[in-house]
């Protein structure tokens, strides 16, 4: 986890403390320091930012209103004065979908996962528009006209949100964080905020009882009776409660002080290694109840999944064919043949097959590599190593940039991959598996992945382990479409690609 200056000089000021009692030595004025304004702060960034995602909003439908009023001759101005004085609505039927409150509320979102909302926002807010113009004096949109306003303010919201977020994201700071619970917990928060960025948040300490041991992540600010002091010492604007041991009264008085203070609060659930994304939460009256489903994707869900594999791959191999034959150049001018690399992995149930990928290593890669790792005495069933002298200098940028890659899209055509899912493995790591790791078999290996787009090479097997269990309890194909339009920006930052 990265620290500031400042969460540094904090950490050595707590360590500088009288062990274990009474709260960090934090200045009283950190919050100022680190440009944060604290949950009063937060909560204005807040209403701002809500703001403009209703304007964002407004503007897409009025953009579209007037492009398909100039588009169409059955459309007129009389028709688009109407529209734009019922477009109100349009933005109310948005806020009633919760489409301008999850952005502080939740610790990650993105605009991705607001996109099946999105949809069903679009859908309504035609009808609402096309039904409030039907009794004006001008009547209702023609069918095309209506469903052509639908899907260019569809795009146009989703475009805005997505650059008005990455401007608000560069435009304010990180919110500060404070995980409570004991080191081993405190670490696994630490380690999935700096895998999921769009979290927008900066962790800058812990509370907890034990004193023992200490987070390699972030410094210890003292115990849970502290929080008041050391929130407001700090500025805090979210805690992430992860103690598995707090009594419920305990746990009463942390939302109280929080509901008080302002903070924003993400509570870990007990076994919360159990609770798993298939998991939903239902009620019985006043009761909650997790349901547990257990089921295949359905066979509907495949066939379209195949369906885009087969018609992306095709597509991407023509358009992609100028940067192939780049690519292949490059390697021959740099070390001569071959061009591709050919090796056996493990497919669906741990069916072998050929994966292609463009060479990035010397020819004998495979014969030096118990120069460099024993794979007998590997601590988890994977490996990477960084800075591996093997690889070439054409190779560097080819595994920076990801196009070694590109050619298992022939694989994808071939049936062998698909566009999303776990990475293919070799079969001699394969091999190393337990059955619950065999789990990552179920599907065939992917282009990309969960792990492709939060941490590539600097996740632990675990990690990836757990963000493929995710993926695979909910195989569908808006997961798919999310993974593939989140690649680009992972493969632009290049972090964990060697």
């Amino acid at each position: 986890m990265t620290r500031t200056p400042d969460t540094e000089k904090i950490a050595a000021e707590r360590r500088a403390a009288a062990a274990g009692r009474g709260p960090a030595a934090i200045p009283a004025r950190a919050a100022d320091r680190l440009g944060l304004g604290g949950p009063e702060g937060s909560r204005q960034r807040g209403a701002l930012l809500r703001r403009l995602l209703a304007l964002g909003d407004w503007t897409a439908l009025i953009v579209a209103l007037c492009v398909v009023t100039a588009a169409t001759v059955s459309t007129n101005v009389a028709d688009l004065f109407w529209a734009v004085l019922f477009s109100p609505s349009w933005i109310l039927v948005v806020k009633l979908h919760g489409l301008y409150d999850h952005d502080h509320r939740r610790i990650r979102h993105s605009t991705l996962d607001e996109l099946p909302s999105l949809v069903s926002a679009t859908v309504l807010g035609t009808l609402v528009l096309d039904g409030l113009m039907a009794i004006s004096p001008v009547g209702p949109l023609s069918p095309m006209s209506a469903i052509a306003v639908g899907v260019g303010t569809l795009v146009g919201s989703f475009v805005l949100r997505g650059v008005l977020r990455w401007v608000w994201h560069r435009a304010t700071p990180l919110a500060l964080g404070l995980v409570i619970g004991p080191p081993a917990t405190v670490d696994t928060v630490a380690r999935r905020v700096m895998t999921h960025p769009e979290t927008r948040l900066q962790l800058v300490g812990y509370l907890s009882a034990s004193t023992e041991e200490d987070s390699a992540e972030l410094p210890r600010l003292g115990s849970l009776a502290d929080i008041s002091e050391v929130a407001q010492a700090t500025g805090i604007e979210r805690v992430v409660v992860t103690e598995q041991q707090m009594s419920e009264p305990a746990a009463e008085r942390l939302i109280e002080e929080c509901k008080e203070a302002g903070l924003a609060l993400t509570f870990l659930p007990q076994h919360y290694g159990l609770l798993g994304p298939g998991i939903e939460l239902n009620r019985l009256a006043e009761l909650p109840v997790l349901d547990f489903r257990f089921s295949d994707p359905p066979r509907s869900t495949q066939a379209m999944k195949r369906a885009m594999d087969v018609c992306v791959s095709g597509v991407l191999l023509v358009v992609l064919s100028p940067l192939l034959l780049a690519a292949a150049l490059a390697i021959l001018l740099d070390s001569g043949r071959p061009v591709f690399f050919r090796q056996r992995r493990a497919g669906k149930d741990g069916v072998p097959f050929r994966m292609l990928k463009f060479r990035t290593m010397v020819a004998d890669a495979e014969d030096r590599l118990g120069e460099l790792i024993d794979l007998s005495k590997l601590t988890e069933p994977a490996f990477k190593i960084p800075d591996d002298p093997r690889v070439t200098r054409v190779g560097k940028l080819l595994r920076r940039t990801s196009i070694d890659e590109l050619p298992q899209l022939i694989n994808v055509l071939r049936g062998e991959m698909s566009l999303v899912g776990p990475r293919p493995e070799e079969e001699a790591v394969v091999a190393l598996y337990d059955e619950r790791q065999r789990g990552r078999l179920a599907i065939k290996p992917g282009l990309t992945g969960p792990m492709q787009v939060y941490g590539r090479s600097d996740l632990t097997f675990e990690e990836r382990l757990a963000m493929e269990r995710d993926y695979l309890d909910n195989l569908s194909l808006l997961t798919d479409l999310q993974i593939l339009m989140r690649t680009p920006r992972a493969i632009v930052r290049g972090e964990g690609a060697y």
